[in-house]
């Protein structure tokens, strides 16, 4: 069973549900872009731990491409989102 490239597709979906989700909101609300991006960092991992498992399919091959294309579109589009979200990290840390 492709149990990590399943799972990881349904954290790139989370993860641009998120940054959609904020998109759409009125005002800019860090957490919900935190949390995409989290979504999509776990996609990424589970990505890599199917590829690393030999897991039968390509769904691990399209999780991994599709998340470095959101990343890049979201610097290309709204580069200063990367840079809200580091600047909240400093502030908690």
């Amino acid at each position: 069973m492709n149990t990590f490239s399943l799972w990881s597709i349904v954290f790139i979906v989370l993860g641009l549900c998120s940054f959609g989700l904020s998109g759409i909101m009125e005002g800019y609300f860090e957490p919900i872009v935190l949390l995409g991006s989290i979504f999509l960092f776990i996609g990424a991992i589970l990505s890599f731990i199917a590829i690393s498992k030999k897991e039968k399919g390509r769904i691990k091959f399209i999780s991994l491409a599709s998340f470095f294309m959101i990343l890049f579109l979201v610097t290309w589009f709204e580069p200063f989102q990367v840079i809200r979200v580091m600047i909240w990290l400093k502030n908690i840390v």
